[in-house]
């Protein structure tokens, strides 16, 4: 498959899905960022978290079947692409010394990226102002996990995953708590007992602090990336949506904040969420896209997953039946990326890094070929 085509695949099945046989566990119910998916390795051999969706969320979606194959690694999605599964990793099965499994501590995300919240709670939900794509203390009420992890605990599944040779970088975000520093000095005291035992590359995220020598603090803690995401680039749209986060901090707070990360995070290693299908204005969205990317601000530009149990369950996103015009959306936000010289591959840590959940890498690497034309 050529570029065009890859990025054709990766952008069908992130806003249309899959179908799965009725015995297969269709992923994660709940958490920080997209639920309900399943990662797999597109021809390409980069990750892809492909929605996994049935009923009538499956015809809403045109969701196509992936059904397994004779050989367990390979799976078949719309009955001809060869797609590969991505295989439990062993260190799941490992227990802290008090009982807590490490897949309730932290997980992989695509094929080398551990991923954990370390705080499973955000206050917004305690206000009613959640996010409404929002489903962070969901698995923690399901006891799919514990509600605030211990950082030597963190660090020792770190240590675990690394010795299996599954991962290459982790990534911590955190709901956000009642605190001023926003959940930041949880944060960096996962870094500092990371660092005690790895120099693997850490992302982490949060929202920008009123306080921006915190942001400085996290660098100094030893993090090599930083997220802080602004969801929507319309304002209108952000209001709507993102309530609490909006009301807390306008984009003008999240500008300086990026910029101020800047000084301590290389190009690219500062990045932010723009959620795609929420009824945004393209136009406005591309506009802040080229802004952040000319500075060296890697924007992952994400279809949005209406999940269970958040208030966007029955939510119809705006991409669903227009794969072409969003085509050629990925494609301009690759051209952006490609002539900014922001390669989401470049990058050490970060959800751009992993990958799954976003066809930016496959936008950018469309971009490149068609200037090699």
């Amino acid at each position: 498959m050529d570029a065009e085509e890859i990025l054709h695949l990766k952008i069908r099945l992130l806003t249309e899905g899959a179908t799965l046989p009725e015995s297969e566990y269709g992923g994660r119910k709940g958490g920080a960022g997209p639920v309900g998916g399943r990662y797999f390795l597109l021809p390409n051999g980069r990750a892809c978290g492909i929605p996994i969706r049935s009923g009538e969320q499956a015809i809403l979606y045109n969701s196509a079947p992936l059904i397994p194959t004779e050989n367990p690694a390979v799976w078949l999605y719309d009955g001809i692409i060869e797609l590969q599964a991505i295989p439990r990793p062993r260190f799941y099965d490992l227990k802290t010394p008090d009982g807590i499994p490490y897949y309730q501590i932290a997980l992989l995300h695509g094929d080398r990226t551990l991923a954990t919240t370390v705080y499973q709670s955000c206050r917004y939900w305690s206000h009613g102002t959640q996010c409404k794509f929002c489903t962070i203390p969901l698995s923690y009420r399901s006891g799919d996990t514990v509600l605030e992890k211990n950082p030597r605990n963190i660090a020792d599944v770190v240590l675990a995953a690394e010795q299996e040779g599954v991962i290459d970088n982790v990534l911590l975000t955190t709901g956000t708590p009642e605190s001023e520093d926003m959940g930041i000095e949880r944060l960096i005291r996962v870094i500092e007992a990371i660092r005690e035992i790895s120099q693997i590359p850490i992302g982490v995220q949060f929202e920008p602090p009123i306080d921006k020598n915190e942001i400085h603090a996290v660098s100094n803690a030893g993090a090599t990336a930083v997220g802080m995401h602004i969801e929507t680039a319309d304002d209108a749209v952000r209001e709507e949506i993102c309530p609490g986060k909006f009301q807390y901090g306008p984009l003008d707070l999240y500008k300086l904040s990026w910029q101020y990360a800047l000084d301590y995070f290389p190009k690219g290693h500062v990045s932010t969420f723009i959620l795609h299908g929420l009824g945004e204005d393209l136009e406005k969205t591309l506009s802040l896209i080229r802004e952040l990317a000319d500075v060296g601000i890697m924007p992952v530009v994400t279809p949005v997953r209406p999940s269970h149990g958040s208030q966007l369950a029955n939510f119809k996103p705006t991409y669903v039946g227009k794969l072409n015009e969003t085509l050629s959306f990925y494609q301009e936000v690759g051209k952006i990326l490609f002539d900014s010289g922001l390669n989401p591959e470049a990058t050490l840590a970060g959800c751009h890094r992993c990958g799954g959940c976003t066809p930016i890498q496959e936008a950018y690497d469309w971009a490149a070929s068609i200037e090699t034309l």
